[in-house]
């Protein structure tokens, strides 16, 4: 009775054992969720734009309308040989004038007025433009009427004589002079910088000085010595192509910055 007991035992462990180790082991923990994972994903900041550097008071306002305008002129032995041409060339001229007004005047106070394309168009026509002729004022005010500038100081072409070639030329250009091995071609800038009162826009002339008064007196050209000479190889076939010529490009904005160097100091009481 005892042996059957133990096998009746027996026989139960044996059938028993296998569904113990098919039980599944317990589930870990749960873990806490971080504090990172809690937070939900939040927009990317977006950065602040920088102050606008149009913004706060206006001492001087820059009216800068010499254009993306190129001349081109040949000139022969006679008057009759003359040929003039105007090309586009954007060639960002009246963003070297800001430029060049800041690097003298600082950033405080200083503002770029915007000039529509055309404002300039009918004070550009003929005659050419050799002195204030009234027709100035009157577009610096329209520009002017929501700035508030204590003064504006405008950049315009000019025509004048020009002392290196002593021939009648007009804004920023290139001139070829001459006949055979007496030939020669010459980056020109005649330009013209009137100051005016931001309340009654009456012209106001600069602090005199002898260096000033020199500068005036040879308001178009760059440097002296004909430093603006270049081969004649870089005069254009036909006018249009001097917009592609980088020669040409590169002497007349190192002629612009010389005479905006040479000139705005006496505007800024910096001589």
């Amino acid at each position: 009775m005892l042996i059957r007991r133990l096998a009746v035992a027996l026989l139960a462990f044996t059938l028993i054992q296998p569904s113990l180790a098919q039980v599944p082991p317990a589930p870990a923990p749960a873990t806490k969720p971080s504090a990172a994972a809690k937070k939900p994903a939040g927009k990317t900041a977006t950065p602040k734009p920088p102050a606008a550097v149009d913004s706060g008071p206006c001492d001087t306002g820059v009216i800068a309308a010499l254009g993306d305008s190129f001349t081109v002129q040949k000139n022969g032995l006679t008057r009759m040989t003359n040929d003039y041409a105007e090309v586009p060339a954007a060639w960002g001229f009246d963003d070297l004038v800001f430029a060049r007004v800041r690097a003298v005047a600082g950033d405080a106070g200083v503002r770029r007025l915007v000039v529509p394309k055309g404002t300039f168009d009918t004070y550009y026509q003929s005659p050419p433009i050799k002195a204030e002729n009234g027709r100035l004022a009157p577009l610096v005010r329209k520009l002017a009427e929501s700035a508030r500038c204590t003064r504006y100081l405008v950049v315009t072409r000019r025509t004048d004589s020009e002392p290196s070639t002593n021939d009648e030329v007009t804004g920023i250009g290139v001139i070829n002079r001459g006949e055979g091995f007496g030939r020669y071609t010459h980056v020109f800038v005649m330009m013209d910088i009137q100051l005016y009162d931001g309340t009654t826009f009456e012209a106001r002339e600069p602090a005199t000085s002898s260096k000033s008064f020199l500068s005036r007196l040879t308001s178009g050209v760059g440097p002296p010595s004909h430093a603006g000479d270049v081969d004649n190889a870089n005069f254009p076939a036909a006018p249009p192509d001097a917009a592609t010529n980088t020669v040409l490009r590169d002497m007349a904005r190192s002629m612009l910055k010389f005479r905006l160097d040479q000139r705005l100091p006496a505007y800024f009481g910096r001589e």
